[in-house]
């Protein structure tokens, strides 16, 4: 059983299957009510439908391999505000038993959580010497954090090791607090750092989609809230804490974009493209960089890779691709890894990143 969870690793057609055989059929009982009036019974059968039953169909045929209970207590805890959402009030007399599950669950996270924070508060110093020492070898925030987590919470037992997992989902969620709240005073590292630097947000329509991104979660944090407030309060609660974090993300994502660009340095290309992709690849993993003739939808489609660019609206050619010689892991948001082959590169001066890349591969 791992922690980790890599996207080729998601059987989709089956988690497709699955979501549509269960939430269907239970939409149209609850809010259609095709069958005739609905009671009670009936919404402790959907109740069971998508709190028990939809999550365990997830967790043991949704995945290739076997994924961590963690994740089995999310798909619970997506199941029940399904349920709140879904069942009426005037059949909704037994869900109060499913929450207080899922309070439960909450309660048992928390605590582990805990536990967690107390480990770390031990090996704090330990882990604020190591951040240190890898913030000069990997110059940008999540992947320096998430090395020094590593190195400092590295057990001799096994088990304890996968737990890895968890604290690379805190530095996500650590980079997205300091990146939105903290670091609006923080000057790029394009203006601090040397010629080997380049940004990848200015000549784009990015901004323009930030904006919108934005001005969108606010309309829809104060509808759904109302929205679903009517059926029950609780999960319009629930559902407007998801709604302000996924705000939290957009702004920090972006602002993480602005101070953190693409660094060459003697050992590799450093990279962090918000707080949902960051890595770094060493010179001797890199075979040549060269025109990409591929259309972006072809791009799009090339799983095996990872691009240093950003789009407005419209997916735009990336200008270069350098090619790697060997597979490289490259790290995503909350804890996810990619393998890919290919790096498509779309920066705000291509020419001269090319010629750099160029010239580091010469020596």
């Amino acid at each position: 059983m791992t922690l980790s969870l890599p996207l080729q690793d998601i059987a989709w057609k089956r988690v497709v299957f699955l979501l549509l055989i269960i939430i269907v059929p239970n939409y149209l009982v609850m809010q259609t009510q095709v069958v005739g009036p609905i009671d009670d019974r009936v919404g402790i059968g959907t109740a069971l439908d998508l709190c028990i039953i939809l999550p365990l169909l997830l967790y043991f045929f949704g995945f290739r391999k076997r994924v961590s209970w963690i994740l089995l207590c999310g798909l619970v805890f997506f199941g029940v505000l399904l349920a709140n959402w879904m069942i009426p009030s005037h059949a909704d007399a037994h869900l109060t038993y499913f929450n207080v599950m899922v309070i439960v669950l909450e309660v048992g996270v928390i605590a582990f959580e805990f536990v967690l924070f107390i480990a770390i508060l031990k090996r704090f110093p330990i882990l604020i010497k190591n951040y240190q020492m890898e913030k000069t070898i990997h110059h940008h925030f999540l992947l320096s954090f998430s090395r020094a987590i590593q190195q400092t919470f590295t057990f001799q037992n096994k088990r304890l090791n996968k737990f890895g997992f968890l604290l690379r989902v805190v530095a996500t969620d650590l980079a997205a607090m300091y990146y939105c709240l903290f670091s609006w005073r923080k000057k790029s590292q394009a203006n601090v750092e040397h010629v080997n630097t380049f940004t990848f947000h200015k000549d784009g329509g990015y901004l323009g989609v930030f904006y919108m991104l934005v001005h969108a979660m606010v309309i829809e944090i104060i509808a759904v809230h109302i929205m679903v407030a009517q059926y029950s309060h609780v999960a319009a609660w629930i559902v407007t804490i998801f709604d302000l974090y996924a705000l939290l993300f957009i702004i920090s994502d972006y602002q993480a974009i602005r101070l953190s660009p693409v660094i060459l340095s003697e050992k590799g290309i450093h990279f962090q493209k918000g707080i949902r992709q960051y890595g770094f690849i060493e010179w001797n993993a890199v075979k040549a960089i060269s025109e990409n003739k591929k259309s972006p939808e072809e791009v799009r489609r090339d799983r095996a890779s990872v691009e240093f660019a950003l789009h407005g609206l419209e997916r735009e050619q990336a200008p270069f691709v350098i090619e790697l010689n060997r597979t490289v892991e490259m790290n995503q948001v909350f804890g996810f890894k990619k393998s890919i082959e290919h790096v498509y590169v779309k920066v705000d001066k291509p020419y001269a990143f090319r010629d750099r890349v160029n010239y580091y591969l010469g020596m």
